[in-house]
């Protein structure tokens, strides 16, 4: 039904309509928006006025969303208009402001079972506009995986939104990049480490990647600057952390460093663990063979590294 001079019309709408009908029936004929302070009927309005074409209705009703408090509901239903709604542009970037603002304390345990139902447009929002390298970037890796898992069963979509549209968005406090493979028996991660925060390690210093996932276990890299009775070493470790319920078996391990001039993986440790085992396994280079100015480990003052992890699970 669009704005005409039709004296009769016949409308069909459904029960949940009825409200934001009567509602935007009012706006119609007085040109004032009916008292409100739910923003979910101005969203519920909106869209009866985006179905029936009234587009001066449409234009009130997206003005007072922007000047209205947002409530989750209507925020997420705000993130998925069209944008053949007007000032739609505005109404999304109010959303995304609600819900960078409403979870500043988005790791904080009063949050995470709402926030499990937030579409990815509020999370990237949540993520983009709060000050994430304050927090352990290993628990905002932690959140990032359980959402996920709650919104995508498919466990490659799963790792494409994590890698693409999540990952990117997390600073790397610790200077290791990272593609994470999710659930899977197998998983080869690539983690990049510049020269300068492996200088800055010396003398007795670590850094830590965040987590990766294989076969429902987690584990993480660490690289650290160790002393001996002789020297100073330079010694990357794969840990795993405990997990209650996990698959539990025989773990392998594969650990690679890109060097000069060949610009491959050379395998550098290979070793193989049960997963009741809790030592981490590595490899160690001397510090000053590790660092030196004609270092093959570093490619354009960049160590790239590649860890290998492989689950197979025990027989029943």
């Amino acid at each position: 039904m669009k704005e005409s001079d039709q004296r009769h019309a016949t409308l069909t709408i459904a029960d949940s309509e009825e409200k934001a009908f009567m509602a935007l029936l009012h706006l119609m004929y007085t040109g004032k928006l009916t008292p409100t302070t739910e923003s979910t009927l101005l969203v519920d309005m909106l869209m009866a006025a985006d179905k029936f074409e009234v587009v001066s209705c449409m234009k009130l009703c997206s003005q007072g969303l922007i000047d209205l408090p947002m409530t989750l509901e209507s925020a997420v239903r705000c993130l998925d208009l069209p944008c053949t709604i007007p000032l739609a542009a505005a109404i999304k970037e109010a959303a995304k402001t609600f819900f960078a603002e409403t979870y500043k304390e988005f790791l904080s345990t009063k949050f995470q079972d709402e926030l499990m139902r937030v579409p990815l447009a509020g999370i990237r929002a949540i993520l983009s506009r709060n000050h994430l390298g304050i927090v352990s970037e290993g628990a905002v890796y932690e959140f990032m995986l359980r959402w996920a898992c709650s919104q995508y069963s498919n466990s490659e979509e799963r790792h494409k939104i994590l890698s693409s549209r999540l990952l990117p968005l997390v600073p790397r406090v610790l200077g290791m990049n990272d593609s994470i493979l999710i659930d899977h028996p197998s998983g080869i991660i690539n983690f990049t480490i510049k020269r300068e925060k492996c200088y800055g390690l010396f003398p007795l210093g670590s850094m830590r990647s965040p987590p990766f996932h294989c076969a429902g276990r987690r584990f993480y890299l660490t690289a650290r600057c160790m002393a001996t009775e002789q020297l100073q070493i330079f010694g990357l470790s794969v840990n795993m952390l405990e997990d209650k319920g996990a698959v539990r078996g025989t773990v392998g391990y594969k650990i690679g460093v890109k060097t000069r001039p060949s610009l491959q993986f050379v395998t550098k440790h290979i070793s193989s663990t049960t997963t009741d085992s809790k030592q981490p396994v590595g490899c160690r280079v001397p510090w000053s063979e590790f660092i030196a100015d004609d270092s093959p480990y570093f490619i354009d003052d960049e160590l790239h590294l590649q860890v290998h992890v492989k689950i197979t699970p025990q027989p029943e």
